[in-house]
């Protein structure tokens, strides 16, 4: 069975994305190495796969290399790709970079049978270009001040850090 599967960059404005074509018999590795090769990205920086609920609230964490084999023996060379990416859970996350955070939306579009002759994993359409620089990540405020509050601590927008690890601004 052939995945048509859109990965879609968050760009802070402008759409970017790629469609591509994967079997459903290849791993994570596969599918993490042609979005990189189909975005133009280095290839060389540490990445993992996101599974989700419908509101894309992450669940698992899949990396590209296990940190700590005795905790996490899961990664992206020993997960197929149908057993995260189905029609019972058609969206990932995929994060490349982690101090960059480039961030991508995975896509299960289609499923289908395989085209004689062709090759898999392979990009079958590209829109926009990415920036050179992945968008500041949004912070919510108002989600920030529940999370302090329920802690005890109210977030100060002059100083956000220093009560909260009981500095003052003498101390920073």
């Amino acid at each position: 069975m052939i995945y048509r599967i859109r990965a879609t960059a968050a760009t802070g404005g402008d759409q970017v994305f790629r469609d591509l074509e994967v079997s459903d018999e290849n791993n994570l590795e596969d599918l993490h190495n042609i979005i990189q090769q189909s975005f133009g990205l280095e290839g060389n920086e540490l990445a993992s796969f996101y599974t989700t609920d419908d509101e894309l609230n992450l669940i698992d964490e899949i990396p590209l290399f296990a940190m700590d084999e005795g905790l996490r023996a899961r990664t992206m060379a020993n997960t197929l790709l149908k057993d995260v990416l189905n029609r019972e859970q058609p969206k990932l996350i995929y994060v490349y970079d982690y101090l960059n955070m480039w961030q991508f939306l995975i896509e299960l579009l289609e499923e289908g049978p395989e085209a004689p002759g062709a090759g898999y994993p392979r990009l079958v359409y590209s829109y926009g270009q990415l920036p050179e620089q992945p968008p500041e990540p949004e912070f919510d405020i108002e989600n920030l001040n529940e999370e302090f509050d329920e802690g005890g601590r109210e977030w100060d927008e002059e100083d956000p850090f220093g009560d909260f690890y009981d500095l003052n601004d003498d101390e920073w």
